[in-house]
């Protein structure tokens, strides 16, 4: 492609509301994850860092003065969580207690002669990572060599009490959760005491308590419960500081050794600081009036109000755990058509910190939680926790729902959700947009006069963002078109027919328009020219306007950094190299070629790019036939590939290039200033650009345009960047500004700068 005639077009300056002024207030609605430090907290921190700091193993009055806080601190403990006998340990935090939880009971079980896979240590299915995690790795370590395994739970989240009967008696250790970080579904401890004292009352029994204080009472003094862990920082105390409460007469072994501290029971110089600051936390716990901690009935309240505003947002909103499984603090829910990282983008945009609760993937993020719940893969995939705390003020949920309220505004006019009022906003959906689900690409062409549409190739996990964007822009759809039958999954053409009604008729089963070879949609054309070899039904859609042929949908026939397979069903190589040489005869080598699948994350391709990453490509395009040495690595490939779901429907090897350079948050104004005709490229999506916008921190001379990367094809189709211009990209976190500085650079521009960390850094 030509990228160094045109300027960027100015419309793209333009954002899709009106500015708003300052920065956002951070709205911080992820408590389940850490807390701030409450001021008493952080006052008795100051002190006992600065005036009394003694060593409470110091015999001297300083010391005593240490040691008198830790006592009374650890007392404070006891009546905080209802253990008037038992040992109260403190620990560095929750992981720490787990770990000390497990060695001791796993040692013990070893002690007495129990190991082997017919040795249960079971753990409940929606646990937190650390304690399976933690069980494997000592089970090993200890040599005990027994089988880790979970206890399955129902769709409310709550462990099967059947199936954990069938497990205990092989059972050396249960390990279950008082309430979980995800959902904040609580577990009826009593019932599962009841049950696994009757069945193996020698099992040792762990109780992860971190998200239980202040949620809910707790009174361990009358339950069996061998060991129950406790972190501060999920309570406003500092982060390094927790504590371990262990039944009188469980075994215990310490978990770290050394002068004796704590009784003999955790060596190590006590954080009395951090000590200290769960002192003032307890207090605040106990007082009976005037305390910073709201009581239940506030926090379901608190809750209601919350979950109000958030339904006028999302109107479909689903939860994912809700009454009366849960503690009041946490809201878990998911919203048809939408990722996870969909709406954490638009919220942390707009201020609002909330958390996903997804462990990472090479797809999309999922919740192991969720999916232990047995709950569909879009509510997993989805999932957003929204928490807060126990001293949380009324103050605090009337500017979160403030900050929701102001974005129903945006996501209604950005088409995230149906509205009654048509968007005005016509620069979000013009042209090409590139709409990806895990590896597959869906694409939506808009004439932004005709306001008249064609989807291409759509993938049912995208099916609602794209009857969003055509229904809420009010837009004519003339086509649902797919490039080929997709043998990986199935096309949600047939349901957006139903849904949006094409003006067209579609007698061809790949939705083409009766008798048509061509299709106007408004300035644009597109042109179908069949190229069979992935499939015999494969064909590629020409993109025109007027007599400039902008780019090429080729579904697998070419894939970014790779090509369709030809081992699969129908597919014939040597229809495949025809295909290939009918596409060239059309198409100049630098038109960019938009596949179905997108394996690489590079979003295009051209001939050039193409021939360059896939030397035998080239060769069989010399040869104009199908060499045995091609026929002999394509198969060789598609093997490997066979005994992988990675690559379902392409060859591709995965190699990507970097930015030039990064740029540091605390360089900016420096950078800007070295380079004052440098382009700052906003990557992110319309919504969230509308949701927060960048001008408050760069400087007010900087030019700023906005390609998202829904876009940044089409932006490449229209040659509104040029190769020469040195261009710093922007995004929320840097990551896809980084991708999309990759993805120029395959494009051939030299001067691509990342921002690192991104607006986060800059907030």
């Amino acid at each position: 492609m030509n990228t160094s005639v045109t300027t960027p077009n100015a419309e793209l300056a333009k954002s899709c509301l009106p500015e708003t002024s300052g920065r956002h207030i951070e709205i911080y609605l992820d408590h389940n994850a850490t807390t701030p430090v409450l001021p008493c907290a952080a006052e008795a921190v100051m002190h006992h860092m600065q005036t009394c700091f003694g060593n409470p193993s110091s015999s001297h009055s300083t010391g005593i003065k240490a040691k008198v806080e830790l006592e009374a601190t650890r007392q404070l403990a006891r009546q905080v969580i209802g253990a008037s006998s038992g040992q109260i340990v403190f620990t560095s935090g929750a992981t720490e207690g787990i770990q000390t939880s497990i060695v001791s009971a796993l040692s013990d079980a070893k002690r007495r002669g129990l190991g082997g896979p017919e040795t249960l240590l079971l753990y409940g299915a929606t646990e937190h990572k650390a304690v399976p995690e933690s069980l494997k790795h000592w089970n090993a370590v200890l040599q005990l060599n027994a089988t880790v395994q979970a206890i399955p739970v129902d769709q409310h989240g709550i462990l099967d009490l059947k199936a954990l009967e069938l497990l205990l008696p092989k059972a050396a250790m249960v390990c279950t959760m008082a309430a979980n970080n995800e959902t904040g579904v609580k577990q009826d401890l009593l019932a599962l005491e009841q049950l696994i004292r009757r069945v193996n009352k020698d099992v040792r029994w762990m109780v992860d308590c971190v998200q239980a204080l202040g949620k809910m009472s707790l009174d361990i003094a009358n339950t069996s419960i061998d060991y129950a862990p406790f972190s501060g920082h999920k309570l406003y105390a500092p982060k390094g500081i927790g504590f371990l409460y262990v039944r009188q007469g469980s075994p215990y072994q310490p978990f770290i050794a050394g002068g004796g501290q704590e009784g003999g029971l955790r060596s190590g110089t006590e954080n009395l600081p951090g000590i200290a600051a769960l002192h003032a936390i307890f207090s605040e716990l106990l007082k009976s009036t005037d305390s910073v901690f709201q009581n239940e009935a506030t926090l379901w309240r608190f809750r209601a109000q919350l979950l109000a505003a958030l339904r006028e947002l999302y109107p479909d909103l689903v939860l994912n755990s809700d009454e009366p499984y849960i503690v009041p603090t946490t809201i878990n829910f998911a919203v048809p058509g939408f990722y996870s990282k969909d709406i954490m983008d638009l919220f942390d945009a707009a201020g609002i910190r909330v958390s996903s609760g997804s462990a990472c993937s090479s797809k999309v993020p999922t919740s192991f939680v969720l999916d232990a719940m047995g709950l569909e893969p879009w509510r997993s995939q989805g999932a957003i926790r929204m928490s807060f705390g126990p001293a949380t003020t009324q103050t605090q949920i009337d500017q979160a729902c403030a900050a929701l309220h102001r974005l129903t505004p945006v996501v209604r006019q950005c088409c995230l959700v149906l509205s009654d009022v048509l968007s005005t906003d016509t620069d979000q959906c013009c042209g090409v947009t590139q709409l990806k689900h895990e590896d597959m690409c869906s694409y939506l062409l808009v004439c932004e006069q005709s306001r008249q549409a064609v989807i291409i190739d759509p993938v049912a996990p995208l099916a609602n963002r794209l009857a969003n964007l055509v229904q809420g822009q009010g837009l004519t759809l003339l086509a649902v078109l797919d490039t080929h039958q997709h043998q990986d999954h199935q096309s949600a053409r047939a349901d957006l027919l139903a849904l949006l009604k094409p003006e067209a008729a579609a007698d061809h089963n790949l939705g083409w328009p009766s008798g048509q070879n061509e299709i106007n949609c408004g300035q644009y054309r597109l042109e179908q020219l069949a190229t069979p070899g992935h499939s015999s039904d494969s064909r590629s859609l020409l993109l025109w306007r007027g007599e400039q042929l902008l780019g090429a949908f080729v579904g697998d026939l070419l894939l970014p950094g790779g090509c369709g397979r030809l081992d699969l069903p129908d597919a014939d190589a040597n229809a495949f190299v025809q295909s290939l040489l009918a596409l060239k005869q059309r198409i100049a080598d630098d038109t960019v070629l938009l596949s179905s699948h997108d394996y690489a994350q590079r979003f295009f391709t051209t001939w050039n790019i193409a021939c360059a990453e896939q030397p035998l490509l080239a060769q069989l395009l010399a040869a104009q036939l199908p060499t045995q040495h091609w026929l002999d690595e394509i198969n060789k490939q598609s093997c490997q590939l066979a005994q992988s779901a990675q690559y379902q429907c392409g060859i591709v090897e995965v190699n990507l290039s970097d930015a030039k350079a990064i740029v540091e948050c605390q360089q900016l104004d420096l950078f800007l200033a070295k380079y004052p005709d440098c382009l700052v490229v906003d990557v992110r999506e319309g919504y969230e650009q509308s949701a927060g916008q960048l001008g408050p921190y760069i400087p007010a001379t900087t030019k700023v345009v906005h390609v998202p990367l829904s876009r940044i094809c089409w932006s490449l189709m229209q040659q509104e960047l040029y190769a020469s211009q040195r261009l710093l990209l922007v995004c929320r976190s840097g990551n896809r500004s980084l991708l999309a500085a990759k993805i120029l650079n395959r494009a051939g521009f030299a001067e691509v700068y990342n921002l690192k960390g991104g607006i986060a850094l800059l907030c």
